[in-house]
């Protein structure tokens, strides 16, 4: 397998976003550096350190020039915040040891304190000791996992909406609906949802990847399980609580009726016809 190739892929394939990754050593470790590509040097880098195959090291940083992706954290919102809280939340249910550390200090991001103050230097460094030592492609897959949800973690504070897309998509349907799906579509909240709560459908529990092998591995919709217009006012999305992985077809009967069907209605529904076909 590409390594280098597989985790360029994946990423991109989640984010919609061009990365450029390379592969490096230190003494026999591998190193992986991971970039959003850009050609001034005015975003962040993670950096992926793999120890004698059974620890796993994360770093992320702003790059040389990221002044202004610095600033633009500053400002970010409420729902940004909570994603990243959400992610923060994450990473330590997964067993990882996780360090922010904001202008060389290090803070608890609940803490509201660190986001009123101004950030001027960023280091997140994430510490995980893999379960077991793995194959070859068990460990590409794991770093595969760790960087999506890292740069998870750093993109759920930026705005990454193609905004032209979402012009289109007004047109086509009514508010409300383009409103519940630019939270399914949105990236940051997909994989927050993925990372959280796997790839298998929670209706029927089928998986692509059992079925299908590699062309379907982490393939999966997602169905965000409230109309937001439903609640009026300001908003806050959970992509773990309020999103759930369905398959296509389940995604299609949820939508049969408006407002959509609860999962538990559509799993009563499925759960009637097995057994009345057995």
């Amino acid at each position: 397998m590409d390594d280098v190739k597989y985790i360029k892929n994946s990423l991109e394939d989640l984010y919609d976003i061009p990365f450029s990754v390379s592969k490096s050593y230190e003494y026999s470790d591998p190193v992986y550096n991971v970039i959003p590509q850009n050609e001034m040097e005015e975003l962040f880098c993670i950096s992926i350190f793999i120890r004698q195959g059974i620890r796993i090291i994360i770093e992320i940083e702003p790059q040389k020039y990221a002044a202004g992706f610095v600033n633009e954290i500053n400002h970010a919102g409420s729902e940004k915040v909570n994603n990243f809280l959400s992610y923060y939340s994450l990473i330590k249910d997964k067993g990882a040891k996780i360090d922010l550390i904001i202008n060389q200090i290090g803070y608890d991001p609940h803490d509201e304190n660190m986001w009123i103050m101004k950030w001027e230097k960023l280091k997140i460094r994430i510490n995980k000791i893999l379960d077991r030592e793995f194959e070859e492609e068990a460990e590409i897959a794991a770093i595969c996992e760790w960087t999506k949800i890292a740069s998870g973690l750093i993109l759920s504070l930026l705005n990454i909406e193609n905004l032209i897309e979402e012009e289109k998509r007004y047109s086509e349907g009514t508010k409300k609906e383009v409103l519940s799906d630019r939270y399914e579509r949105n990236p940051v909240n997909r994989e927050l949802c993925l990372a959280a709560n796997g790839y298998s459908c929670k209706i029927c529990g089928f998986d692509f990847e059992r079925t299908y092998g590699v062309i379907g591995t982490g393939f999966i919709h997602v169905h965000h399980i409230e109309k937001v217009a439903d609640h009026g006012g300001t908003y806050y999305l959970n992509p773990v609580t309020d999103m759930i992985p369905v398959c296509p077809n389940c995604h299609a009967m949820l939508h049969r009726k408006d407002p959509p069907y609860l999962p538990e209605d559509l799993r009563e529904i499925l759960n009637k016809r097995e057994v009345k076909e057995n």
